[in-house]
């Protein structure tokens, strides 16, 4: 018989509130692309061919296994990080965000640890907690993951009973940071995982938005028998498709399709065949090219704003991303950044409070912006209306609500 205290025993996972528009609301928010870039004329004609032609088979259902014609599409994706795509090792998803949900109830065994890159994506945290699995911080240095710490973290979690498998990191103009883990350290990683015997999850939905066209080896590349990768087309096509995949080693391959297929049947032939149709036509250049140029204007456009208005001596701290889609603010003295969310939503401007990608509590100190979907024009209004409301909260002239603001996950 199902108990109020059986429900309580699974954890609670909030949606986000990250997509909110109009009026004269800035979303510094949710990481949206730009679709403005998106050539939907060429789009719709293909789709409408599509139909017309192939809709019968296109629209029914289908098997778990990545559809042949796309497979060259993905195969082009991950070369250019150096990564390797084998057929038999592919397996279709709605995004990302499923990817990490079927590998966590597929290989991940309720009450084990999962080491996690921190600042933390909260939608991994949330589908390893709604696996019953438990993400702790994996230990960084200024250069990100630290390898040595590693090694001392995994032996003092083990010693202590806890059973240690996997390491999730996104290690390519990472969400929330824009940090990359430079590739010297991308080989160390490894070489350690496998001497530990950890299965590396790699997370790369930014990895080919590089603002100036270069891209760093991905560790699936490297070691694609020790690493699970997660690839989407959220963010160099579009999300409303809702198609992704992961590459996996072949051995795995076999239970995460049994996985996906409980979660949702069967993946979308027709996504699927119209990503083939988009890539044959015309490849992946044109659109990727324009979406870097589209986001280091609109990064630099940010980063000289926060300059301005906040200078690069006063309390808050922040790096130029390289490419991706966010920039992260910390405030080293101290700052409860879910409460100024409400501050600065009263001035018409959205933000994602730091506290959501940390694990434990940590990163209240710190905000996360997204500038890849706002509008050029206001993107320098948007800081000065969030930069008035840090100033005034450092001066003690502007008064916040506790509790606001809350957003769950953060795209």
């Amino acid at each position: 018989m199902w108990t109020e205290t059986g429900a309580d025993s699974r954890p609670s996972v909030e949606m986000p509130q990250l997509f909110e528009r109009g009026g004269d609301l800035i979303s510094f928010a949710g990481g949206l692309p730009d679709l403005d870039l998106l050539p939907l004329k060429e789009l719709s004609e293909q789709l409408a061919r599509l139909t017309r032609i192939g809709g019968r088979i296109a629209l029914q259902y289908s098997t778990p296994h990545v559809a042949r014609a796309l497979v060259p599409a993905i195969t082009d994706l991950m070369a250019r990080e150096g990564g390797r795509a084998d057929a038999e090792g592919l397996v279709p998803t709605a995004g990302s965000q499923m990817g990490l949900l079927a590998l966590a109830l597929s290989l991940g065994t309720p009450g084990e640890t999962v080491l996690c890159q921190t600042p933390a994506y909260p939608g991994a945290a949330a589908a390893f907690r709604t696996a019953g699995l438990r993400p702790y911080g994996a230990p960084e240095d200024a250069e990100g993951l630290d390898t040595q710490a590693l090694r001392a973290t995994v032996a003092r979690l083990r010693a202590e009973g806890q059973r240690v498998r996997m390491l999730y990191v996104n290690p390519t103009f990472q969400n929330p940071t824009g940090a990359t883990l430079p590739l010297e350290r991308r080989y160390e990683l490894l070489e350690v995982a496998r001497e530990l015997d950890l299965l590396i999850v790699e997370d790369n939905p930014y990895g080919l938005l590089g603002f100036d066209g270069r891209t760093v080896e991905s560790l699936q590349g490297i070691d694609p028998g020790n690493v699970l990768y997660l690839g989407t087309f959220s963010k160099v096509f579009a999300p409303g498709l809702r198609c992704g995949w992961i590459a996996a080693p072949v051995p795995l391959a076999e239970r995460l399709r049994r996985t996906t297929e409980v979660m949702a049947l069967s993946p979308s032939a027709f996504t699927q065949a119209a990503l083939a149709a988009f890539h044959t036509r015309g490849g992946w250049d044109p659109l990727i090219g324009a979406y870097r140029e589209r986001y280091a204007e609109r990064c630099g456009l940010m980063a000289d704003a926060l300059d301005a208005e906040l200078g690069t001596d006063g309390p808050w701290r922040w790096r130029r991303p390289e490419g991706g889609f966010y920039l992260w603010l910390r405030n080293p003295g101290g700052a409860d950044t879910r409460r100024l969310a409400s501050a600065v939503a009263g001035q018409g401007v959205s933000f994602v409070p730091g506290g959501h990608f940390g694990l434990d509590g940590e990163c209240d100190d710190a905000l996360r912006l997204c500038f890849s979907n706002v509008p050029r024009g206001r993107i320098a209004e948007g800081v000065a209306r969030l930069a008035s409301v840090l100033r005034g909260a450092e001066a003690g002239t502007v008064g916040v609500e506790a509790g606001a603001a809350d957003g769950g996950w953060a795209a």
